[in-house]
């Protein structure tokens, strides 16, 4: 008889089955046809006709026929063990199998004389994992949430005062070496090499929800592990901030879990591996951007929000020895304001990344003497930037980005491509020398793909009968989410399950791709459901896409790469929409039936929702707005002063809600005042009150996918 390993499974077509171990997974004839088909030609593209005329065996099967027994096909082959999705879509050619398989001839008896065989199969459990390091999922957050962002910086793509020094081509790098120099499972990332190049610091989420700080030996140019010191405390996280210049210090921000306790620690290694531990400042729950020493000791530089995350964060300043607090730059309206900092090698100058409304990055130095702010790049298009590193002369700023960095050059600021080989992926960096770095494969590309799961909670704030589910056990990711405002049981998602992005309905128990689009690393996000059940808004890219449930017909209605955030008009007439507009974003109204486009804002504007009495409310600086005229006489409605929540309230059936990165939910009921609170073991990206039952939520929570950092070496080609 025979059979095929493919991946984790063996299958045996004559028994209809595949078998993981003990556990046994019967297949339906059509489902053990299809395989076998796939099996036959492993890693070869099977076009739609094909199956049509070897499966079905007929001229002609409704689509949605061949497009629900691939996505069955898929269910049945998820497998923990698997990165990517079984089966892969190839856009208009067909799909191909990703199992690596083989033949092999095997001898068994019926099915109830198998021994070691079982009829039953467990779904795996899904263990409740943490997200590595909170600064990227911040990021990563705010890339679903808004337009759409490119990996790669395009140097040419600059103000023409600095356009002429920058249009030259990309400047190739060729790997000489490359390692991979951590095992642990988990996430490994933010690698930070010390002023000496003795010791290498880097932050490790691991699959039992601890974050921990790694500080190991490094011996002299190379990444073998001689001695490695864990930082780490039960119920704490302990995130990895920069080393101090020119020392052994390094500094740690630790929060616990409860969100209770925030504090600045500076770890001195000068002893490795004793260290010395000297506690520096208070701090208000996490913050979206990194914290800096200065040379001395004196001065902490670090980001923070007044209105928690999505609000903007203000560039501060706090002397360590009296406690003062300065402002060295005002945070933006809108967009993030100060992320990442770095101070050059000799502590004179102080590189930070300004996210203004645009969300398009601007990098300024600030000269700590002269306390002087010089812009010396802004890009032109809304780029997600997890690293900053100062070159090893000082004389230019590394932008990791995807298989790219790029050079800012200090004395006349123009900007070149190092254009590294395609598989090899950089979003963090930490220079040894000047062609050798230890990396970081964290990027919004690798976290989302498999990092973001949905789940459902119900009795969400009764912990006696709560109870948490994965919507999906799928290879890939699912993030956004919609339930259906006439049907508690159907609800529309974003899930990238085909090797891309696409729109899934779930209905009558049973998931539906009701898209084929482009293929692309870019999320599907912002859907929303007009009150009437027919449309679907979605967006990608910046575009605005609609999907008609009754004539399952794609529309794609604003192609502006400007577009975030759609929400439904009480009369399914139009929707209000996040608008990005050259330094600008605030937000319009798009009328279905003109398609023009009106200004609702004039201030900044975002997360617009509709309260149950059917008034538009918007975001503005981590404060919730009831809408008036778009300018100063809108009326603030709920602000919150904890940096520790995620700054927009969710309202939802006359109730509003609220969530931090680390699992806390709240619930306020502005008639009564009473407000729930409730803690999920999860680490929340987003979360998404269910319209028909305020006790129960969706959320999508990051999972721990497998990252490890690596050293590599380049030289650049002639």
């Amino acid at each position: 008889m025979q059979k095929f390993q493919l991946g984790p499974w063996t299958f045996i077509p004559a028994d209809f089955s595949i078998y993981d171990g003990d556990k046994r997974t019967e297949l339906e004839p059509l489902l053990c046809k299809l395989l076998q088909c796939f099996a036959a030609n492993p890693g070869t593209i099977v076009p739609r006709q094909q199956l049509v005329e070897t499966i079905w065996q007929q001229s002609f099967v409704d689509d949605n026929a061949i497009n629900r027994a691939i996505s069955e096909l898929r269910k049945a082959l998820q497998h923990d063990s698997l990165s990517e999705s079984p089966i892969k879509t190839h856009h208009r050619k067909g799909y191909s199998l990703q199992l690596t398989a083989a033949v092999n001839n095997l001898t068994v008896a019926a099915q109830q004389d198998t021994p070691g065989l079982s009829s039953s199969i467990t779904l795996p459990e899904r263990r409740h994992l943490h997200i590595a390091a909170m600064v990227t999922a911040l990021l990563v957050l705010v890339s679903l949430a808004f337009f759409g962002y490119k990996m790669l910086p395009d140097p040419t793509t600059q103000q023409p005062a600095v356009a002429a020094k920058s249009a030259a081509a990309p400047t190739e790098l060729t790997i000489s070496s490359q390692q991979k120099i951590t095992w642990f499972k988990g996430i490994e990332s933010r690698p930070l090499v010390s002023p000496d190049k003795q010791l290498l610091a880097y932050s490790h989420s691991q699959p039992d929800g601890s974050i921990r700080t790694m500080v190991r030996k490094l011996g002299i140019n190379t990444g073998n592990l001689l001695q490695e010191v864990a930082l780490e405390d039960l119920g704490k996280i302990y995130s990895v901030q920069t080393w101090q210049p020119q020392s052994s210090k390094l500094l740690v921000q630790v929060v616990t879990e409860d969100g209770s306790h925030c504090e600045y620690q500076s770890y001195d290694f000068s002893q490795f591996p004793a260290y010395n531990l000297a506690p520096l400042a208070s701090c208000n729950g996490m913050t979206l951007g990194t914290a800096q020493v200065s040379l001395d000791g004196e001065w902490l530089y670090y980001s923070k929000s007044k209105a928690g995350i999505y609000s903007g964060n203000a560039l501060l300043a706090q002397n360590l020895i009296n406690g003062n607090v300065q402002t060295l730059l005002d945070a933006p309206s809108a967009g993030l304001g100060v992320t990442l900092l770095a101070l050059s090698a000799d502590g004179s100058k102080l590189a930070y990344i300004l996210m203004p409304e645009s969300n398009k990055p601007d990098i300024y130095i600030y000269d700590p003497a002269s306390r002087e702010h010089s812009r010396v790049a802004s890009l032109s298009m809304p780029i997600l930037l997890l690293g900053l590193e100062w070159s090893a002369d000082q004389s230019s700023l590394l932008l990791p980005g995807g298989n790219g960095i790029l050079q800012v050059n200090l004395a006349d600021k123009s900007r070149s491509l190092l254009k590294l080989p395609d598989d090899v992926i950089v979003g963090e960096l930490s220079l040894l020398t000047e062609n050798q770095a230890y990396t970081s494969p964290m990027t919004a590309n690798t976290t989302t793909q498999g990092g973001m799961q949905l789940i459902k909670v119900t009795n969400a704030f009764d912990a006696s009968k709560r109870q948490i589910s994965f919507l999906n056990n799928a290879a890939g990711s699912d993030i956004a989410i919609a339930i259906s405002p006439t049907d508690a049981n159907r609800y529309a998602f974003a899930a990238n399950w085909t090797g891309n992005w696409q729109l899934w309905l779930h209905t009558d128990g049973q998931n539906k791709q009701l898209t084929e689009l482009t293929a692309d690393n870019q999320p599907v996000n912002g859907i929303s459901w007009s009150g009437d059940g027919r449309y679907i808004a979605f967006v990608q890219h910046g575009n605005l896409h609609l999907y008609d449930t009754q004539r399952k017909q794609l529309i794609t209605k604003l192609e502006n790469n400007n577009i975030g955030q759609p929400v439904w008009l009480p009369d399914n007439s139009g929707l209000v929409l996040t608008r990005l507009q050259e330094n600008s974003q605030n937000l319009w109204q798009f009328d279905l039936i003109s398609n023009e486009l009106t200004q609702l804002t004039f201030s900044a504007g975002s997360f617009a929702q509709y309260d149950q009495h059917g008034v538009l409310h918007y975001h503005r600086d981590g404060k919730l707005y009831r809408y008036v005229d778009g300018t100063k006489n809108d009326i603030e409605v709920n602000s919150s002063s904890d940096n520790s929540f995620v700054g927009v309230w969710l309202l939802q059936s006359g109730l509003q809600y609220r969530f931090s990165m680390l699992g806390h939910i709240e619930q306020f009921n502005a008639v009564s005042g009473e407000t729930r609170k409730t803690q999920l073991p999860q680490r929340l990206i987003s979360l998404h009150p269910d319209p028909h039952n305020p006790d129960n939520l969706y959320a999508t929570v990051f999972v721990t996918p497998e990252l490890a950092l690596e050293f590599i070496q380049w030289q650049t080609e002639k």
